[in-house]
C-alpha cells in the first residue's frame, strides 16, 4: 500500500470514499465536493493505494500550532467486517493512514496530533488502539457530540 497527496484529479473518488462519514447534522461540509476540493487544493488530503485502486482517504490541517486529522475514511468495499473473505480481520488499511499522520507530525515538528469522531461512528477504540488518548471534554457540533482525541507524537 502507498500514500500520495491527492491531486484535483481525485475529488470523485475522494468523495465517494469520504460519504461513509456522512452524518444527517444541519451545515455537515466534511463530505461536500467543494469542502474537498478546496483541502486538495490547499494539499491537505492523502490516498492511500493499492493495485491501483484507493483504499482510504485523509486530511491533514494545522490548526493552533497542532495537526488534526480531520478526515479518515475507508473505502465501504474494503472494510472488513462486510467481507467475509477477510474473516473479520481488518486490511489496516485506517491504522496505516494513522502510522502517516504520526510521521507527518514527527517529520514536521508537531508536538500534538489530534483528530474528532463523532459518537455516531463508533470508531474511538480504533484511535485508542492506535496510540491515541481520549481527552476529558467533548465536542459538540450542531447537537451531535463528538470525541475529542490526542497522540503526542515525540514522546
Amino acid at each position: 500500500m502507498s500514500i500520495r497527496k491527492a491531486v484535483s484529479e481525485d475529488v470523485e473518488r475522494v468523495v465517494e470514499i469520504a460519504q461513509v462519514l456522512y452524518l444527517e447534522i444541519p451545515d455537515f461540509v466534511w463530505t461536500t465536493e467543494k469542502f474537498i476540493r478546496k483541502q486538495i487544493e490547499k494539499g491537505e488530503y492523502y490516498l492511500s493505494e493499492e493495485n491501483g485502486k484507493t483504499t482510504g482517504v485523509m486530511s491533514l490541517r494545522e490548526r493552533n500550532k497542532m495537526l488534526y486529522i480531520e478526515t479518515l475514511a475507508v473505502a465501504k468495499d474494503i472494510q472488513a467486517p462486510r467481507l467475509p473473505a477477510s474473516g473479520g480481520q481488518a486490511k489496516g488499511v485506517g491504522s496505516r493512514l494513522i502510522e502517516f499522520a504520526k510521521q507527518f507530525a514527527r517529520e514536521n515538528g508537531f508536538k500534538i496530533l489530534r483528530t474528532t469522531s463523532f459518537y455516531e461512528y463508533g470508531v474511538k477504540d480504533f484511535y485508542i488502539k492506535n496510540g491515541f488518548q481520549l481527552l476529558d471534554e467533548p465536542g459538540q457540533y450542531n447537537g451531535h457530540k463528538f470525541h475529542r482525541l490526542e497522540f503526542r507524537p515525540n514522546l
